[in-house]
């Protein structure tokens, strides 16, 4: 596959309805034992401290890739707020192009579009070089229109579209704010991967893009950001993924996406799905997990790699799922001839530690989700809350328990950074 630049200068499951958040996590409510492996995240540490002492040039990127609950933006979305009240913001980074999924809400952006239709790997589009967000936007009637507006008052100072041009691709039209559209061609002798950068003057908030008639066009992604130092923190999920959805993608243009947006820190955050399978081999998920995400590192040879462990989650058996559930209990392993009862699925915790154990092993940090959150029947117990922190699909969190996971999340990570600080001298 060829791969193409064009430098032009110019002259976020879902966001579900939830209780307000929960209060956040300091550093003094931190619990070290949730987040192991910190020595990993020196080359993140580093990047962080020329950010504190304004002697970075560019802006920190960090790529969380995984499931559901990185495509439901409220997980990220708090992170990336609270790391850039800290060290500086950025701007919003790389996104899906369009609206990728139902109830798409992504955080600092408003996105709005007609006309397109969205390939996954399922579809059977082998001739798409899908890059890590797995997903690419076609137009497939005339006037197809894409919208993305910024609700930062700062807005962006950078645009770029990723696209797949193919012979006879009809054009494309691009909008910043009122300005004039400039047309991007799609078209080539073969199948390329092209990437288009816009350099503005002056901040904008709005980007129109339109293809005038369908004929090929394929968008991968688009960013907005601001060219000074500070945060970008993406948020690259697909629902219903596991970690063999790094397989299905491309490896030139993952290549080309890591290499461009060289990410300082990579979050991976799969393990819900695979734990909800037990007709998972272990033994075949723990060499599968260990290279496909050896091999993501690979392509961003400079980043410290982050495993997120899945969050807790329970689940009815088949014979009792058609009865009311309010009034059942949990149990963290249900035995034969229990009364109906919530409990973990039979692989969730092995996959949980099989990714521990590989992070330890390969050198990556690790991260507790489910030990923030309380242990096995920490779900069934944060859905029974008032007002609940969980859906009651006992997988999911509502908004407040992505937020409270989030923070402490956030204080684990602050915790490790500052105590680093201490036992590190770095010059002034």
């Amino acid at each position: 596959m060829a791969v193409r630049f064009l430098h032009l200068a110019l002259g976020a499951l879902l966001t579900l309805a939830a209780p307000e958040p929960a209060p956040a996590a300091d550093a003094q409510s931190t619990n070290a034992s949730r987040l192991s492996g910190t020595g990993a995240l020196q080359p993140f540490f580093l990047a962080l401290t020329a950010l504190d002492r304004h002697r970075a040039t560019h802006p920190l990127r960090i790529m969380q890739i995984g499931d559901s609950h990185t495509a439901n933006d409220s997980f990220s979305g708090r992170l990336r707020e609270r790391l850039q009240a800290r060290f500086g913001a950025a701007g919003r980074g790389w996104l899906p192009a369009g609206i990728p999924f139902k109830y798409y809400r992504p955080a600092l952006v408003t996105v709005t579009e007609t006309g397109w239709r969205h390939l996954r790997p399922p579809d059977g589009e082998a001739a798409v070089p899908l890059g890590i967000d797995a997903v690419s936007a076609e137009a497939s009637e005339p006037g197809a229109h894409m919208e993305l507006t910024s609700t930062e008052p700062e807005g962006f100072s950078r645009f770029a579209i990723e696209i797949v041009t193919s012979p006879h691709g009809a054009p494309l039209s691009v909008r910043i704010d009122d300005g004039n559209a400039r047309q991007i061609a799609t078209d080539a002798h073969q199948t390329a991967l092209r990437r288009i950068e816009m350099l503005l003057p002056h901040p904008a908030h709005r980007v129109e893009i339109t293809a005038a008639a369908p004929g090929g066009q394929r968008l991968l992604g688009w960013a907005v950001e601001r060219r000074r130092p500070g945060i970008i923190y993406e948020n690259h999920g697909t629902i219903g993924a596991t970690v063999t959805l790094l397989t299905k993608l491309n490896p030139s243009t993952v290549g080309v996406e890591m290499s461009e947006h060289h990410p300082g820190l990579l979050v991976i955050a799969f393990g819900t799905n695979e734990g909800f399978d037990d007709s998972l081999n272990l033994a075949q998920y723990a060499a599968r997990f260990r290279s496909t995400v050896a091999a993501l590192r690979r392509h961003a040879p400079g980043a410290s790699v982050l495993v997120i462990g899945s969050p807790d989650g329970s689940r009815l058996s088949k014979e009792c799922a058609a009865q009311p559930h309010q009034d059942l209990g949990c149990k963290p392993k249900a035995a034969s001839g229990d009364a109906c009862v919530w409990s973990e699925p039979l692989n969730l915790a092995p996959v949980r530690d099989i990714q521990r154990r590989i992070a330890a092993r390969e050198g990556w940090a690790f991260w507790d989700w489910s030990a923030a959150m309380g242990g096995s029947c920490a779900m069934h117990r944060w859905l029974a809350q008032d007002p609940p922190l969980a859906m009651p699909d006992h997988v999911h969190l509502n908004k407040a328990g992505y937020t409270l996971t989030a923070d402490a999340l956030f204080g684990d990570l602050m915790h490790a950074y500052d105590s680093w600080k201490t036992a590190h001298t770095v010059r002034r």
